[in-house]
């Protein structure tokens, strides 16, 4: 096992940042007109637009959930509930730079069939496949595919309780936490580097990244109007659908301050963004948050390497895959 050696001295710590391309969410609307953001309403071409706009901002990842459903087809053998697999293959042709992030359910799949889906999507993509599983799958089925693809494809898991941070902290590359403040953050980020070194590996071998809800705008005022209008489209409260997520209504310079702010306090290791608009806050992530982040050292002006592990920096693959399991 490795050591529990810092690999990077805190100079060269970089804000990792990823966005959540799923319907879940997300809607794609302008910021005065909205419509509807069924996943059926998403073709080929707008998501490869989007994604386009992540590999821009050089993004480390986007993520795609299996709830997602780009079109009714499907590619060779991944069919049914690899639908995010079948998007992510696709995507992984037409890309570059940017980590394709699918959530595969390791209990509607069987653990092999998860991971000759990944090892596809990584093969055509040149090694930036990564793997999204909530944090509530059983241990055995997360722990078989992670020893499966750990050279191809980092896992992701969503974390939403104590519980789930203590098992996830033993196996995973990436934990996405709900932390709505930086105390809370601080405390799950310290506790997950913790359980990783008990659990045999280093505590840079894992990243703890906080979701992040963004309604972003030109001022405060037009982004607390573009939540209003979501409402009333909605029929309800949009914001407290993510009251698990850091809510962020303002604008692109005020949540690059914020992830800053965060980032330099050692509470993250950057973010997961969920775009409550695909049009208005991929645009307000890419070309506001990005820039900012850029000028002040904290965030990457190009890909370090061709694979989502180099973008990730995170160790190199095998190391630290699970403990005690």
């Amino acid at each position: 096992m490795t050591s529990n050696t810092t690999r990077t001295t805190t100079s060269d710590r970089q804000i990792h940042l990823g966005i959540d391309l799923t319907s879940a969410g997300a809607r794609r609307v302008t910021s005065r007109v909205p419509v509807a953001s069924f996943a059926s309403a998403f073709d080929a071409e707008r998501l490869a637009d989007l994604v386009a706009a992540a590999q821009r901002g050089t993004l480390d990842f986007v993520a795609i959930d299996d709830s997602f459903r780009l079109q009714p087809e499907t590619v060779g053998l991944l069919r049914g509930r690899l639908d995010a697999a079948v998007v992510a293959s696709r995507l992984g042709k037409v890309t570059h730079g940017v980590g394709l992030v699918a959530t595969i359910s390791p209990e509607a799949t069987e653990p092999e069939h998860v991971a000759t889906a990944l090892q596809t999507i990584s093969r055509v993509s040149g090694g930036r496949a990564g793997w999204q599983v909530d944090g509530s799958a059983p241990d055995r089925s997360v722990t078989a595919v992670t020893r499966a693809v750990s050279s191809v494809a980092p896992t992701v898991v969503r974390v939403r309780s104590d519980a789930q941070l203590e098992r996830a902290a033993r196996h995973a590359d990436v934990l996405r936490i709900a932390a709505t403040d930086l105390d809370s953050a601080l405390e799950q980020r310290r506790r997950a580097r913790t359980i990783a070194v008990e659990a045999g590996r280093a505590a840079d071998d894992i990243l703890v990244l906080v979701d992040v809800y963004a309604v972003t705008g030109p001022d405060v005022e037009s982004a607390q109007a573009r939540v209003e209008l979501l409402d009333a489209f909605e029929g309800t409260d949009v914001v407290a659908q993510h009251s698990d997520s850091l809510i962020h209504v303002g604008t692109p310079l005020d949540l690059a301050e914020l992830a800053e702010a965060w980032f330099a306090a050692g509470a993250v290791d950057g973010f997961v963004v969920t775009p409550s608009s695909l049009v208005a806050d991929v645009a307000g992530l890419v070309d506001g948050v990005v820039p900012a982040l850029r000028a002040s050292g904290v965030f990457r002006r190009e890909y370090p390497g061709a694979t989502l592990r180099e973008s990730l920096a995170l160790a190199p693959s095998g190391v630290g895959v699970l403990a005690g399991v």
